[in-house]
């Protein structure tokens, strides 16, 4: 497991930490769900980009 460690304001915590409690989750959950989110989302860019690649046949 890799450990990432993100530095923010004070003022700027607390509105995160908002934010994930209207989620129902905590920081580090919320944290986790936004990753996820852009993990799929650049996959999906790459699974888009494999599929649109033609071939010449010629």
């Amino acid at each position: 497991m890799r450990k990432i460690t993100i530095k923010i304001k004070d003022e700027d915590y607390i509105d995160f930490q908002s934010v994930a409690n209207n989620s129902g989750l905590r920081i580090d959950e919320k944290i986790s769900e936004i990753i996820q989110y852009y993990n799929n989302r650049e996959k999906q860019k790459e699974i888009h980009s494999i599929s649109t690649i033609s071939y010449d046949k010629g």
